[in-house]
């Protein structure tokens, strides 16, 4: 049976202390309790300056592990096909009695990842080139998973999500696009059918509208440059 998605934020132990990884209510209250105790300049010195150093220190031991995830990925799978005289990886994971057990979609998903780790390794320059770009404002590399740096191939993904960071961050003071024109395009999309031929499903809705954001970017950098202020 799979494991639960993100199970650290579940309680399976009763506990009488603040355990770190745990914010049920108990710890909440004790948490907040223990913080009552501080100075309002503790409090402001903690928020402002302590506990973002803390969180940058960690950032930077994220990367580095999602570095050494890269590299564990491109050797392994440069390993095996050495080895194998195979040259695609699934191929060779297809061979293996250790992926016996996998079910088509898990041992896809796997290969998957491990092609993504090796990808990303062989377009390092490519990568840090799009992402060092002027234009990545909103981007902290550092919060990247390995698919993130593999998609990072493409500067129209990048400035997409960079896009989509932006928004997140700022406001806007009025309307960018008529909202009118908006409900059109999306009753055209209802009514081309292309949501009936995928049954609705979400994941696939997702890919489609990814793909569409990614032509329309691709479609405004022909025409103009993004980002210029």
């Amino acid at each position: 049976m799979a494991g639960i998605q993100n199970d650290f934020l579940l309680r399976f132990v009763v506990h009488n202390d603040i355990l770190p990884m745990c914010f049920c209510s108990e710890c909440r209250d004790r948490r907040t309790e223990a913080t009552r105790t501080f100075t309002l300049r503790r409090m402001y010195h903690k928020f402002t300056d302590v506990l973002p150093l803390k969180e940058a220190s960690n950032l930077d031991k994220l990367f580095e592990n999602t570095l050494n995830q890269i590299v564990v990925g491109s050797v392994y799978k440069d390993t095996a096909l050495a080895q194998s005289g195979y040259r695609y990886f699934k191929v060779w994971a297809k061979q293996e009695n250790q992926f016996a057990h996998f079910s088509k979609k898990e041992l896809t998903k796997f290969c998957c990842k491990v092609n993504e780790a090796s990808s990303a390794f062989d377009h390092w320059d490519r990568i840090v080139a799009n992402l060092t770009d002027g234009r990545m404002t909103e981007i902290d590399a550092r919060r990247f998973s390995v698919r993130q740096f593999f998609l990072a191939k493409s500067l129209d993904w990048c400035i997409n999500y960079n896009e989509i960071l932006r928004k997140k961050n700022k406001n806007t003071d009025g309307p960018l696009y008529s909202e009118d024109k908006y409900a059109d395009i999306f009753r055209n999309i209802l009514a081309s059918g292309i949501l009936q031929d995928v049954d609705n499903d979400p994941h696939i809705a997702s890919i489609i509208g990814g793909r569409l954001q990614s032509d329309m970017v691709m479609h405004c950098r022909r025409r103009f440059h993004p980002y210029q202020e």
